[in-house]
């Protein structure tokens, strides 16, 4: 990886020493992409609540295979012992019609969209600390930038004042030259402050308190890919979004098999004992209820569940047709911003920077007016901006794609 300066390129590792101050000092820590990522999945507070949600669903899975309990009763039939007649049954509910079955389904289909839930969680925290980590260095790199142009244009200042104390040219240029410099430093200013905006950004991305940092390690001048995006139709079919709607249709189904299995009438079994007092003897009890369904035959909780599970259909190729609408707009931004960035490397830098040099070189030989160094100065900076921006661009298109679809397994060679 390289970085690009002003007029030069630059190796990686000594993009450190080309940072303003506020990046300098003993006591400065960078952070890695991954490490950003690991601290993220392991703290994030969005992310442990939908956790807490799918122990939940663990929970009421283990309560839905639960059988039901049996009753103990007893009735005392006169306060008088002599004739005192008391009764000791026990009862048992028995679920008929698949009931226990259909509900420990419902409730597994309950537990797997919570796993869902995570996966999801999961790439939008993923996504969002990439978009706010290449933020952050794109931040960074501006900051560099905007420190490197008020260097050249303070030198640029006292070269300008020189020649006028020489008698070489008129003190507007010297005039000229302060202005430039002054206009530098507010550019200096501002990129300080988008980067601890970005900063900012970031900590909340990562959402782990305990996570220490000074600035991030420097991959402004790196770029996603778009091949492994491609093609598109496997990974939206297995995007997080497409299979939760998938599987809200299978939990949907699975409350509508309960719903009708509710339809079946269960029954209670009775044994007990009978101790007649007056007659000196013990009674044997058994029994059957039953409830007849003459009036509720739980029609309106098929009706709804049915309802919903036609719903939870429609919804599905809704999703699936926005998720493959924004999809193809995130890799149609990523390819474009990946061409103009490619662009901008091979010819754009380049010209700009050869441009400044000359224009440099020439106005301390004599060759060339300030206002020329001031055109290729201004010209470069442009450049490098533009080209900071177009990769920022990719990199936000990247993470969009990440928090739709999910991070893609790597492509096998």
């Amino acid at each position: 990886m390289r970085w690009f300066e002003m007029g030069r390129v630059v190796p990686a590792t000594g993009m450190a020493l080309c940072l303003s101050f506020m990046f300098q000092g003993a006591g400065a820590q960078s952070l890695s992409l991954d490490v950003a990522i690991a601290a993220a999945l392991a703290r994030h507070p969005q992310l442990r609540a939908v956790v807490l949600e799918r122990e939940a669903s663990a929970g009421a899975t283990q309560q839905a295979g639960a059988w039901l309990n049996p009753e103990l009763s007893t009735l005392v039939e006169d306060t008088r012992s002599a004739t005192r007649t008391t009764t000791l049954q026990l009862t048992q509910p028995m679920e008929l019609g698949g009931k226990r079955l259909a509900r420990i389904q419902a409730a597994e289909a309950a537990q797997a969209q919570a796993d869902l839930e995570v996966s999801a969680m999961r790439a939008q925290v993923t996504a969002q600390v990439m978009a706010a980590f290449h933020g952050l260095a794109m931040a960074q790199e501006k900051v560099r930038l905007s420190d490197e142009l008020s260097r050249i244009a303070t030198q640029a200042r006292e070269m300008a004042a020189k020649r006028v104390q020489a008698g070489k040219v008129s003190p507007v240029e010297e005039v000229k030259a302060q202005v430039a410099q002054a206009q530098a430093l507010s550019a200096a200013s501002a990129a300080q402050g988008e980067w601890r905006a970005a900063m900012s950004l970031l900590r909340q991305a990562v959402g782990n308190p305990d996570v220490r940092f000074d600035r991030v390690e420097g991959i402004a001048g790196s770029l996603p890919s778009a091949q492994r995006w491609q093609p598109l139709t496997p990974l939206l079919e297995a995007s997080p979004a497409m299979l939760r709607a998938q599987q809200e249709v299978m939990r949907r189904q699975a409350l509508g098999a309960l719903e009708k299995a509710r339809r079946v009438p269960d029954v209670a079994l009775t044994l007990g004992a009978k101790r007649d007092a007056q007659m000196g003897r013990s009674q044997a009890i058994a029994g059957v209820s039953l409830v007849l369904p003459l009036f509720d035959r739980n029609q309106g909780a098929i009706l709804e569940a049915t309802r919903r599970e036609d719903k939870a259909r429609v919804e599905l190729e809704v999703i699936r047709a926005d998720l493959q609408t924004q999809a193809e707009q995130a890799l149609a931004q990523l390819e474009a911003a990946l061409t103009q960035a490619q662009a901008m490397q091979r010819s754009v830098l380049p010209a700009a920077r050869q441009a400044f040099a000359a224009s440099t070189k020439g106005y301390e030989l004599g060759k060339f007016g300030y206002l020329d160094v001031l055109d290729a100065q201004r010209t470069l900076f442009e450049a490098e901006t533009h080209a900071l921006n177009v990769a920022a661009q990719a990199h936000q298109a990247d993470a969009r794609l990440v928090a739709l679809l999910g991070e893609p397994t790597p492509k096998k060679d």
